[in-house]
């Protein structure tokens, strides 16, 4: 379930203003004539699609061989695959550049705006099967400022808390006692920790905006505005929020994966009960139940934030790009992913349906493990906001770093990726 935000590819991407679309496009240039050399030599007609996506998990590649042959089945035509190993969106933005994009491809919502606001994907409205029928935020996520849809969702993850029972039973505790707000789990962690074995976790945390973007704007106020700045003081709730994450650091109940307990990712600390809790998405379960299946857990929806529900969404779609040389072919294979081909896809991938329909037959809600997952999709909070969100982020990430390590302030921190972010959104305005 390739949907982690950890992974580089959802950090790449877009900023603001038609002129700075411009200066990324001619900077692709210089590697587009290279891109252009490296594409696989095939020919195009109108019985073929040629289909680019990243590369995933072996289940997921085979999941989508075999929704492609029940494409081939249903329409005759055949499907070329094209894997891009790394740097997915850099590698697709040149072959934009280059004038040869695929016929349609994967994109994440993170990376949709910049395609979008460069005039390079075809619309697709009035092109859509029962649009009622998707989560309607997940839809939204790939329409431009113009109001038209450019993007059709194919799945998503979403957060959840997850608990371990047996650690918390040894500490006298029982999953009940685990509060549903977001300040009453941070004393709950900071009790359970005095209980806990010596090296065992009560949290892990991590620390990228992608994880705490829906809590943030569960105050009230957006983090990046509609002009495309971004917004970190001033906010006393969104402070109180980030504060508690840097006390319980600071006061050891809340533990960094990889820093605090060595772990290479939060999958693994939880699988070796190096901690007790923590909140990650479903991409964790095959993990869990492979790696780690003699460890027993709960998946909970998110804590209450401000009294709001809250979690975040990472959802991919398919796009057609306007030059593709057979665009008909890949709004049929888009359509079809996402329409009568859908079910079958996520019952082999093991991914989240994005209409409402298909989870319903799939009786997804019934999966206790998934349950938590699903319920949050109807609130959600989908990462993507609008083409300077990476800036953002990688400003607030080096920065709330910072502080939740101790080495600054965080008001301090906050103020310093507030300008810095500011100030580069400005410089390439």
């Amino acid at each position: 379930m390739d949907h982690a935000p950890g992974l580089a590819r959802r950090f790449t991407g877009p900023a603001h203003t038609k002129g700075y679309r411009m200066l990324r496009f001619r900077t692709l240039q210089r590697a587009a004539l290279a891109a252009a050399l490296l594409l696989p030599l095939c020919v195009r007609g109108a019985g073929q699609v040629t289909v680019t996506i990243w590369a995933s998990s072996p289940g997921e590649a085979a999941a989508f061989d075999k929704a492609s042959a029940a494409f081939t089945r249903r329409t005759g035509i055949a499907v070329n695959k094209q894997v891009i190993e790394d740097k997915y969106i850099d590698v697709l933005k040149s072959r934009f550049a280059a004038g040869n994009p695929p016929d349609v491809c994967y994109v994440d919502a993170l990376d949709a705006p910049l395609l979008i606001e460069s005039g390079v994907l075809e619309p697709l409205d009035g092109k859509v099967d029962k649009p009622g029928d998707f989560y309607p935020q997940f839809l939204d996520a790939f329409r431009g400022g113009d109001g038209k849809l450019y993007g059709l969702p194919k799945d998503y993850s979403t957060l959840a808390l997850y608990i371990n029972p047996v650690l918390l039973k040894q500490a006298g505790f029982g999953p009940a006692a685990v509060p549903h707000d977001f300040e009453g789990l941070m004393r709950f962690a900071r009790t359970l920790q005095a209980h806990l074995p010596k090296g065992v976790a009560a949290m892990i945390v991590e620390k990228e905006l992608a994880r705490h973007l829906s809590a943030l704007e569960s105050s009230g106020q957006p983090v990046i505005d509609a002009a495309g700045n971004a917004h970190f003081v001033n906010n006393p709730k969104a402070y109180d929020y980030l504060n508690q994450l840097v006390t319980g650091h600071a006061q050891h109940y809340l533990a960094s994966p990889k820093d605090d307990l060595g772990a290479d990712w939060p999958g693994s600390a939880f699988g070796t009960q190096r901690a007790a809790m923590m909140m990650e998405g479903n991409w964790i379960l095959p993990a869990l139940m492979k790696d780690f299946s003699g460890v027993h857990f709960i998946a909970r929806e998110m804590p209450t934030v401000n009294g709001k529900r809250q979690t975040m969404a990472f959802v991919v779609g398919y796009v057609v790009p306007r030059k593709a040389k057979n665009r008909a072919a890949g709004l049929q294979f888009a359509r079809f992913m996402t329409g009568e081909g859908q079910q079958l896809w996520a019952t082999e991938s093991g991914t989240l349906p994005t209409r409402r329909s298909v989870e319903s037959a799939m009786r997804i809600k019934d999966n206790t493990r998934l349950q938590a997952h699903v319920l949050g999709a109807a609130y959600a909070t989908v990462w993507s906001r609008g083409i300077s969100l990476p800036i953002v982020n990688t400003n607030f990430g080096n920065q709330f770093l910072a502080a939740f390590n101790g080495n600054k302030s965080l008001t301090q921190a906050l103020e310093q990726a507030q300008t810095v972010s500011n100030r580069e959104i400005e410089r390439q305005k």
